[in-house]
């Protein structure tokens, strides 16, 4: 069902990657969130909970991707 768009975000995945190396020696932070869930107003997944997440990712500038909500990679292995 998501194989299409799958293919699409891994390619917009590798894309963002590629330029957070190109463009961070010039002062230009690019970064990735990986929204798992669906996003729904007054749950778990709240779109002000996915805001602060992308917030937090260019505040701290330490990596260029991140996953929400946190952790679920793991949980996925």
């Amino acid at each position: 069902m998501f194989g299409n768009s799958g293919i699409a975000m891994s390619g917009l995945r590798n894309y963002i990657l590629n330029l957070h190396e190109w463009l961070l020696p010039h002062g230009v932070f690019v970064g990735h969130l990986s929204i798992s869930p669906l996003i729904k107003k007054d749950t778990s997944f709240d779109p002000d909970q996915v805001a602060e997440a992308w917030y937090d990712l260019y505040v701290r500038r330490t990596q260029a991707e991140e996953t929400f909500p946190k952790g679920i990679k793991q949980l996925l292995n």
